[in-house]
Parts: C-alpha cells; structure tokens; sequence
C-alpha cells in the first residue's frame, strides 16, 4: 500500500494477466450475443500530425495484422498525415495481405529517381522564409511519398482491404466560415460550421 516505486516493464504485470483472462471470457460471451452472425463497422481512424502521425498509422496497421485483428477492420479513415501512409497503402490493390509498406518506403526513398535540383531550388527559395525550419526540408520528402498516388479503385473496391475515408476540408467554405469571425470566438464559430455542414 505504502509501495510508492513505478514498475518498468515490457510484460503485463501480474494483476493485469489475472484481470484479462477473466475478462476475456466476458467479453466474448458479450459479443457473441450481440453479434449473432452480424458484421460490425470496425474503423481504424488515423490522425493528424505530419510524418509523426503517418509513421504512427503504420505501425499501428502492422501491429493489427500481426495480431490478425486486420481483417476485422471495416473502414480505414485518415487526416492530414496519416493520408500520407494510406496514400502509399492503396497503391497496391492487395496492401492488407501483406503490409510490406516499410520495404515500399524505402523504395520511394531510396531507389527510386529524385529530382534533386527541383528540391534544392525549393530549398533554397524557402531559407529565404524568416520561418524556414526543419519542416521545410521533411517538405521534399512528404512531396516524394505523396507523388505516388494513383486511382485506388482496384484497392478500395475489392473487399480485400478496408475502405478508405480520406478526411478533407473544402477550402473556400472554410474561409467563408472564417469570414468576419471575431478571434475569440473564431474557432468556436469554425466548430459549428462543421458540426453543421458536415465538411470531411
């Protein structure tokens, strides 16, 4: 009771092995009942956040296949940077059953032609920018992955992968939404007009 220590550990601690095995008896007999023959909408919705956000969905996307959870998945949703990984995935009509992304990347990465004066050129008129960071040169690469896409009928409508959702925002409509809006009360406003108007 008085044990103030953190555990560190790769393993389950002992409390949470006893918890999830008699858990998983309930939560079994739970979907069984609710299921009953009946296919739910399993989504997997991916975030927003750049390189980080696109790297995130993917190891989460190879963690459920080797957990053979993958196929459960009805819809795969993303935003922003974890399009970026979906952009990559449904280039192959058949992704899901064998999510050898990591090799793919290295590809575009690496083999594949660059145009390097082109990302120089870019470089170079970006340093110009008093906000020129980091992020300017992930730029170049984020261009390069993104340059892969193709028409994902093949992927999306064969059954063998989860149905793509790509998360948008109509530009014009975000603007007239932001037309006039004081400050404060600015991304309240934006909110609504969302929440109203459905935008994705």
């Amino acid at each position: 009771q008085n044990d103030n220590e953190v555990r560190v550990s790769s393993d389950l601690s002992e409390g949470e092995i006893k918890a999830i095995q008699k858990r998983r008896e309930r939560v079994k007999t739970c979907l069984h009942e609710l299921l009953d023959d009946k296919v739910p909408n399993i989504v997997v919705l991916g975030s927003g956040g750049g390189l980080r956000a696109m790297i995130a969905l993917l190891g989460t996307l190879v963690e459920l296949k080797n957990q053979n959870i993958l196929d459960a998945v009805m819809y795969l949703c993303g935003v922003s940077g974890s399009t970026w990984c979906m952009s990559m995935l449904y280039t192959d009509s058949k992704w899901s059953e064998k999510l050898s992304l990591e090799e793919n990347l290295i590809n575009i990465l690496t083999v594949d032609s660059w145009d390097i004066s082109k990302a120089i050129d870019y470089l170079e008129e970006s340093s110009e920018d008093e906000n020129y960071s980091l992020t300017d040169v992930w730029t170049c690469v984020v261009y390069k992955i993104l340059h892969q896409l193709t028409d994902y009928k093949d992927a999306s409508e064969s059954g063998i992968n989860p149905y793509p959702i790509y998360a948008a925002v109509d530009k014009e409509k975000l603007s007239e939404a932001c037309a006039g809006a004081s400050s404060p009360g600015k991304y309240g406003f934006i909110l609504q007009y969302f929440k109203y108007h459905q935008i994705s």
